[in-house]
This record gives structure tokens, C-alpha cells and sequence, in this order.
């Protein structure tokens, strides 16, 4: 396939899933608050948390891409969807004990909806190291 054709798809793809995950986080795993009403009231730390996650999931598709290349493209499409969805979820059980064990006076969802910058950065960052570590692997 082209270049170029090869790399749009790739981009779109990669934003799309990224939007994708970020719109499936919200809706099953944070319940207490909706991400668009919490954007559009202005809530940064809500918006630092998902952009963080989507800056997570963006460096998986780039892992997929920069490691050896699969036999196909679509196993290569189906190789980046399981380790953005993967990662999610171990970030997600991460979060969980996170705010469960690590700060138990801290309850990051509800200090996210308040407006907490820290929380959200904090969350935030959990994805992003998730992901991080994510890439390692996959470029090994």
C-alpha cells in the first residue's frame, strides 16, 4: 500500500482509538461524573486526565509501529487495539489500588469531578506510566 495512504490510516486509527478508549473509560469506569459536561464546565483536571490517557494510548499505537513490523497490517492493527484496550485495563486495576491502598484519604475520581489538578494529573500520570512500560515491552 502507499505511504502515505498507509500512514493516514494509521493516524486517523490511532486518534480514533484513542478517542474511543477515553470515551469507553468514561462510560464504564468513571461513574460519577460525565467527561463532556466536566470539559465543557471547564474542569482541567478531568481534561489533563484524559489527554494523558490518550497521550497513553497514542505511544501504544507508536510502540506497534516502530516494532518489527507483524506479517500483516491488519495483524498489526488487531496487535495495537489488544495492547491499547490491554493497558487500559492493567492501568485501570493500577488507579484502583492507587486510590484504594496508596491513598486511602484521596478518593482521585471524586477529587477529578471537584476540579482537583492534582488528582487528575496524578491519574493521569498512572495511565501514562502504564503505557510507558507497555511500550517497553512491546519494542523488546
Amino acid at each position: 500500500m502507499n505511504t502515505v495512504v498507509d500512514t493516514a490510516l494509521w493516524l486517523l486509527g490511532g486518534a480514533l482509538l484513542s478517542v474511543i478508549i477515553a470515551r469507553t473509560y468514561d462510560f464504564v469506569f468513571f461513574r460519577k461524573f460525565d467527561l463532556q459536561e466536566a470539559i465543557l464546565d471547564g474542569n482541567l483536571s478531568a481534561s489533563i486526565f484524559f489527554g494523558l490517557m490518550a497521550l497513553g494510548v497514542s505511544l501504544i499505537v507508536f510502540a506497534v509501529l516502530m516494532s518489527p513490523s507483524a506479517s500483516n497490517v491488519i495483524e498489526d492493527i488487531v496487535l495495537t487495539i489488544l495492547w491499547s484496550f490491554g493497558t487500559t485495563f492493567i492501568a485501570t486495576i493500577v488507579f484502583y489500588i492507587c486510590d484504594r491502598i496508596l491513598l486511602p484519604k484521596v478518593k482521585l475520581e471524586e477529587e477529578i469531578k471537584r476540579g482537583n489538578v492534582a488528582a487528575g494529573v496524578f491519574s493521569g500520570l498512572i495511565y501514562l506510566l502504564v503505557s510507558i512500560i507497555a511500550v517497553s515491552i512491546i519494542l523488546t
